[in-house]
């Protein structure tokens, strides 16, 4: 399963970026894959939430399910797909004075077997890559011009 680390130090305090990232629905507004996506269960954000998002990587839509499996307020969260690409993803937030560093790890299995794997070494594994870097910056750019 390829794994993929990402971070940014962001102006802004921990509290307002984990309540940003964490919010699925807001994900297409910073999130390069994510061209829509929509919390699907009622309640408070935390274990046990579903979501449903479109997510475009390369040339394929796929649209995908997801529940959030671990979570600590302000602090981190993860989620996986439960519905279409196989994928988990976890943030961790740390303070470090006024800023925030964001740690965004995600683990994938390509797919279409064998082949998904081939395309994975030539292609995707670097455009994941580019699109996590792509989003981090967004999200640092919406989050430190929102004050």
């Amino acid at each position: 399963m390829p794994r993929i680390d990402g971070s940014i130090d962001i102006k802004a305090p921990r509290e307002k970026v984990f309540a940003y990232i964490s919010d699925v629905a807001a994900q297409p507004e910073w999130c390069k894959w994510a061209k829509q996506a929509a919390v699907t269960s009622p309640g408070n954000p935390g274990i046990g939430q579903t979501d449903e998002v479109l997510m475009q990587v390369g040339p394929r839509k796929e649209r995908v399910e997801g529940i959030v499996t671990e979570y600590r307020d302000g602090q981190y969260f993860s989620r996986r797909h439960t519905r279409g690409m196989q994928m988990s993803e976890s943030y961790s937030l740390l303070s470090i004075g006024d800023n925030t560093k964001v740690a965004w790890i995600i683990e994938y299995t390509p797919p279409m077997g064998k082949l998904g794997q081939l395309i994975d070494v030539l292609f995707m594994v670097r455009l994941f890559e580019q699109l996590q870097g792509d989003s981090l910056t967004n999200l640092k750019e919406r989050l430190e011009t929102a004050r």
